[in-house]
């Protein structure tokens, strides 16, 4: 299966099903929520839903689950893979951060060069670590039409024991007229989603 056909079908549908349980958009009502079998807290400007989809990567089966909350003209998400200790000394997690990437870049045609930074977030706790992270921001044209920027986060956890966290936090968001990059995220959903993210 193409990348690109894999990941288009989950971004746009399988996240569109998963919302599709709120009958409404809700009003920005920020509130912390910890996942904790997820093993993240965030900020969600509404009450997340929560779907699973399985991803097949070089022969392996694994699991990606999504919370994600939509409020107004932008859907706020956090998806997370773990890898078991057994499963991750079979592959290179660089090439699934890769596979990732390219799928999540895919999804917006039409787009425009993608905008590329390496971010560091702190995980949650008195003894907090820095995580060396990606981000990338891109315009483009939903399947839709519509024209949406995206801006998206890829960070990887690896634990002790072997096992292998990967957080992937996206805001997918409906734009009209002409506006730039930089004064879209320096808004307060940005700002607040993506400060508040923290692994464990």
């Amino acid at each position: 299966m193409q990348i690109k056909q894999f990941m288009l079908r989950n971004l746009f549908i399988i996240l569109g099903l998963l919302l599709g349980v709120s009958a409404c958009s809700p009003t920005l009502d920020w509130r912390t929520v910890r996942s904790d079998d997820l093993f993240y807290e965030a900020l969600y400007p509404g009450k997340p839903s929560r779907a699973e989809k399985s991803i097949i990567f070089n022969g392996q089966k694994l699991t990606m689950t999504i919370e994600a909350s939509k409020v107004d003209n932008s859907l706020y998400a956090v998806g997370v893979i773990n890898i078991p200790k057994d499963i991750a000394q079979k592959f290179d997690a660089n090439s699934l951060l890769k596979y990732l990437q390219t799928g999540m870049l895919s999804n917006l045609q039409n787009s425009s060069a993608p905008v590329e930074k390496t971010v560091t977030i702190k995980t949650t706790g008195q003894s907090s670590i820095d995580l060396s992270a990606k981000e990338w921001l891109i315009m483009g044209d939903g399947p839709d039409a519509k024209r949406r920027l995206l801006r998206f986060r890829i960070v990887q956890r690896n634990f002790p024991d072997g096992q292998i966290q990967i957080y992937q936090q996206s805001l997918l968001q409906t734009i009209s007229g002409e506006i730039s990059l930089e004064k879209l995220i320096q808004t307060d959903g940005h700002e607040m989603f993506f400060s508040g993210f923290k692994p464990y």
